[in-house]
This record gives C-alpha cells, sequence and structure tokens, in this order.
C-alpha cells in the first residue's frame, strides 16, 4: 500500500540506451507488498493426448442438418480419461446441449477452420461446458489462523474429510478497507451473491495438497490475506446443498474447433469451464455468442491460448456482450497469445481470485450498439469487487481500464502493454471515438495498481475528430478534449453518488517506466531502473517465433515491435479464424 513517491518525466539518454538490455530478475520495480506468486495454468503445459477413443464424422448428421448432440454426448461419457474424442472437419449441430466434459478427456476437431459446433438460435445454453454445471458451494468450517498472503497453509476449525487434491473456496466477509461496492449494490442487494458467496467477494479458489490434523496444506499461496476477524472459511463444493461432495474436473480440453451460437443465459456463451482444474482451451474459434464467449468460474489453473474470440449477438451492457470473461475466485489460470474482437466488453473479471495472468492478447474494438462513439472499456480486472494481485502482461488494447460499475478491484499490475487510445472500427463496426477516450482510466476506488513499461498512444497520433489534441493527464473537471494518456479517480457513471474525483485512486497508483506519445517521454515516479523482461516467463514464449520479445520496450527504441496475435489478425489468418479482417496499417 505503498504510496507514490517522488516523480521525474525525462531522464538522461544514455539510461534510455542501457536500458534497452533487460535482465530476467525479480526486481523491487514492482514493490513486494504488489507482487504474488504468478505462476499461471498447467505446470509442463498442457498435455499432448494422441489416443484416440472415437472418431466422429459431421457427415453422418447431414453436415450440420441433423441434432449430433446426443451422439456427441455419448461419445464423451464413453470415453476413457486421457483420451481424445475426435471429430472431422464439417458441422456438427448441437441444439440440444450442451455438451458437458465432465472428465478428463479432450474434445478436438479437425483444426477452428473447420470443424464447427454450431447452436442454433433460441438453446439459451452454451454450446461446451468442461468442468461442472451447477456446483454448490456447501460445508463451510473457519479459519482459526490468518492465511497470510504468500503462505500455502493454514488452520481450520474442522478439517475432517479434507484429502490432498480437492478443490476447495477460501473466501471472507467484505473488507472495507479493501472492497468498495458501488451504489447498485447496497447492503442486502441480491448483486453482492452473484459471482461470490453472499457478501464474500474477496475469494479464492485453491487445491489442498494435504492435511495433518486441522492444518491445511495448499498447492499454491494465497495471493491476499484471508483473516479471521473477517469470517474467513474454506468451503467444499456439493452437488446441491446438502448433497454428495462435487470433485473439481481435471485435465480435461477443447482443441482446433469452432464454436458458435452460444447463449448461456447463465453467463457462459459459447463455451463455459466451471469447477475446473488444469483445463484448457486450445486453437478454439468461439463465435456469435451471447453472455461470454468463453466463461471462466471456480477455475483453478485453467488455460485459455491460441484462440480466437469474436462477435456478440448482443453488442450491450448486461452481461450478453462480453468476450473473455473470468469470474468467481477463478485463480492462477492463464490467459494467452488470443484474439478478442467485436464485443460490448472485451474483457471483464468479476471477484476474481488472483494469480491470473493475462499476457500477450489482442483486444481490439469494445463498443455498444446503442453508442458506437463512447468508448468502452477495454483491458480490466474489473465489473464486479475485488479482483486482486492480477497480471496483464504484453497486451495490445484500446485501452488499460478499471471500471467501477460493481465496485473496485485492488493490487493489479500492468507490465509492458500497449494503450493505443483509440479503437480501430474494422469490420464495417463505424465506431468513432467521440467521447470517454483515453489510453490509461481508473474509476474512484481502485487502488494499489502499478504501472511498469507501458507504451500509450501511438506514433504520430491521428486526431480523431478533427482538431483534437492529447495530453498526459486529465483531471476534475473531466473533459475528454483534448484525450488523457491518464485519467485517475473520475467517477464511474454507477460509483458512489457525489463523487467527482477519488484522489486516493493516483496517490496509490505507481507509475514506473511507461512512455507516452502525448508528451514523448518516458515517466517514472521512482528512480529510474531496468525493467526486467517479464514478471512470469522465464525465457522468450515459443509462439513469438523469430520476432523481437518482449516486444513492449518502453526505454528503448524502438518503442514496439510486432505481437504475434495482431500479427495474425492483421494478416487475414486469426488463426485459428475463419474471418478475413485486413490491418489498415494502424501502428
Amino acid at each position: 500500500m505503498s504510496p507514490r513517491r517522488h516523480r521525474s518525466a525525462l531522464w538522461p539518454f544514455f539510461f534510455v540506451l542501457c536500458s534497452t538490455v533487460h535482465p530476467q530478475v525479480a526486481a523491487d520495480i514492482v514493490p513486494p507488498g504488489r507482487r504474488t506468486t504468478w505462476n499461471p495454468g498447467i505446470p509442463g503445459g498442457i498435455p499432448a493426448r494422441s489416443t484416440v477413443c472415437a472418431s466422429l464424422s459431421a457427415s453422418t448428421w447431414g453436415n450440420g442438418s441433423l441434432d449430433a448432440t446426443a451422439a456427441l454426448q455419448a461419445a464423451i461419457d464413453a470415453c476413457p480419461v486421457g483420451q481424445v474424442v475426435l471429430l472431422s472437419a464439417g458441422t456438427f449441430r448441437v441444439a440440444s446441449g450442451p455438451l458437458l466434459i465432465d472428465k478428463g478427456i479432450v474434445l478436438r476437431g479437425a483444426g477452428s477452420t473447420a470443424t464447427l459446433l454450431q447452436a442454433p438460435d433460441g438453446t439459451g445454453e452454451a454450446v461446451v461446458i468442461l468442468g461442472r454445471r451447477w456446483p454448490q458451494e456447501d460445508g463451510s468450517t473457519n479459519l482459526t489462523t490468518n492465511a497470510a498472503k504468500g503462505s500455502s497453509s493454514v488452520t481450520v476449525a474442522n478439517a475432517s474429510g479434507l484429502a490432498g487434491g480437492e478443490v476447495v473456496l477460501v473466501d471472507k466477509l467484505t473488507d472495507a478497507s479493501i472492497t468498495r461496492w458501488s451504489a447498485e449494490s447496497p447492503p442486502g442487494d441480491p448483486s453482492r451473491g452473484w459471482f461470490s458467496r453472499m457478501d464474500r467477494p474477496l475469494a479464492q479458489v485453491m487445491e489442498i495438497a494435504s492435511v495433518s490434523g486441522n492444518t491445511v496444506s495448499l498447492t499454491t499461496p494465497f495471493h491476499i490475506d484471508f483473516d479471521v476477524a473477517h469470517s474467513a472459511q474454506l468451503t467444499r463444493f456439493r452437488e446441491w446443498v446438502g448433497g454428495p461432495l462435487l470433485p473439481a474436473v481435471k485435465y480435461a480440453g477443447l482443441e482446433d474447433l469452432r464454436v458458435y451460437g452460444g447463449e448461456g443465459h447463465d453467463g457462459g456463451g459459447n463455451v463455459r469451464l466451471e469447477l475446473a482444474a488444469y483445463t484448457w482451451v486450445k486453437d478454439v474459434q468461439s463465435e456469435y455468442s451471447a453472455g461470454g464467449s468463453i466463461a471462466l468460474f471456480r477455475c483453478f489453473r485453467c488455460v485459455v491460448r491460441d484462440s480466437y474470440l469474436h462477435h456478440t449477438k448482443d453488442p450491450n451492457p448486461g452481461g450478453n456482450g462480453y468476450g473473455l470473461s473470468i469470474n468467481r475466485a477463478t485463480a492462477d489460470s492463464l490467459f494467452e497469445n488470443n484474439i478478442v474482437w467485436n464485443f460490448n466488453k472485451v474483457i471483464v473479471m468479476r471477484a476474481t481470485g488472483g494469480g491470473n495472468v493475462i499476457g500477450y492478447n489482442y483486444f481490439e474494438d469494445g463498443y455498444g450498439a446503442g453508442y458506437p462513439n463512447w468508448v468502452e472499456t477495454g483491458l480490466q480486472a474489473s465489473h464486479m469487487t475485488t479482483p486482486h494481485y492480477e497480471l496483464f502482461e504484453g497486451n495490445q488494447a484500446f485501452n488499460l481500464e478499471g471500471d467501477a460499475t460493481w465496485g473496485n478491484s485492488v493490487f493489479i499490475t500492468f507490465f509492458r502493454n500497449h494503450a493505443t487510445s483509440t479503437r480501430r472500427s474494422l469490420g464495417g463496426l463505424n465506431l468513432l471515438d467521440l467521447g470517454n477516450r483515453r489510453a490509461i482510466g481508473l474509476a474512484a476506488g481502485h487502488y494499489w495498481y502499478t504501472f511498469v513499461g507501458n507504451v500509450l498512444g501511438y506514433s504520430g497520433m491521428t486526431p480523431q475528430p478533427a482538431g483534437t489534441a492529447f495530453i498526459y493527464q486529465n483531471t476534475y473537471p473531466w473533459d475528454d478534449d483534448p484525450v488523457p494518456m491518464w485519467k485517475l479517480g473520475y467517477p464511474d457513471s454507477q460509483g458512489t453518488p457525489g463523487v467527482t474525483v477519488d484522489p486516493q485512486v493516483a496517490a496509490t497508483a505507481i507509475r514506473d517506466g511507461s512512455f507516452d506519445y502525448a508528451t514523448n517521454q518516458v515517466h517514472w515516479d521512482n528512480p529510474p531502473q531496468a525493467i526486467p523482461d517479464s514478471l512470469y516467463l522465464t525465457r522468450k514464449p515459443a509462439f513469438f517465433g523469430s520476432r523481437t520479445w518482449p516486444w513492449v520496450n518502453s526505454t528503448g527504441i524502438p518503442k514496439l515491435h510486432a505481437l504475434p496475435a495482431r500479427a495474425r489478425f492483421d494478416s487475414g489468418t486469426p488463426s485459428p479464424g475463419s474471418d478475413t479482417i485486413f490491418g489498415d496499417g494502424f501502428q
């Protein structure tokens, strides 16, 4: 919770040159109190499954003219753990879904532009669920000692029945020193239980390593304190309240296919992962959804990678128009090398559990059909209180944001991202950035954010509309012209009534080593130091190939190289993806 220290704008040229070398160190450029263990996803990577238990041909069901749901589900149910249900090229109609993958098998297609799982309009269901459909939290035991951030064991009142391998929930009652509910969620309002247990938004899904007496050891550390003073509890999952225990589904996968048309009235439009661990979505094209295009609930160490999420049926607020949706205490999961385009909100994180990494993705064109000229939120860890200790590294988006519609988020780190400050308006969307334009914006209540090594704006920024100017920072009274690189502490449209500015947002933010094209300077709150290559990777990721990594180099020359996800999108072969999207030369 350290406050900002002294600020300097432009540092000597010799530092700029020297800082192009990035030692891989755990530098205090992100102070220890603002870091956690960012080691997300499946240890060792996604398993390679090769044994095929069943092969299904789309021609058997008229290449989409007949409902294939029952046959697909039967093949999934009969497949032994560790094996693959393989689908041919062509269309499989899923009219009576969702398909439920509730054990450690893989559903694999012939490619994300070759195999299609298509749901007709009006089903009100997701197309694929990996995990459990309706898990219930039930059977809580109180923590008898504080679970300190960074530790991985705790004592509970009664550990009877708990065993290694079980996935559980740890949460606590609202802590007013951390959590801020918006005016939309007054005490007792049902919204306080939408994405957590009632009035317990600070939560984390964890896996038990071992139990000794009433001491429970976990496989990952606590990302934030869970204290006895706020009635912290450990809770199990059941099929129904009072029913049998429901173990998390582990090592299930969805690969190499296209999913279309899911509606998911429960929040997961095309693909939903729920009470899943070590489970993945890879090389999937998720298109034309209502709900979260790919949505995660109560997940642990899950992975969504190399995929293309695009087009919503309903590009408006209210939950139907979201791209990547991460929810309900999901922790230690990885979202890497994806494209997310053409949604109302390209990403939401609602009451997430910390330790998640959103790395090297391309997010573009978030908008509302009813307000196409007002810029929506871009890359964010918000939309329901209280996401915490999440890392955004190496992404490109039209803005970096923290909205306060349903409360705040805390201890979020943005590292080596590019916030362009403008939408590209591709594919005939006809968007104009006439209102609410910014590179980085944090609404009231978003505290202890850390920004390191980001690049804001773009070289030769072209004003839209003509005559628009750009400035480093906007302050109260808020105005959209000139366009700010930073907008901190503004009141969200549904935030706290009467609040015009929250000075604590800027006062608790750290902004180090970020470059913006409005001032053409690197700005520091603290004395300059070398910026590490990564906060979660130990070496260049394979998907960069021969491209330069890190691709965002705020203190060097050039500032920006190529992001692989953006390059795929601009090439017209998003891979996966069937839409032809041609770039416009934007940098």
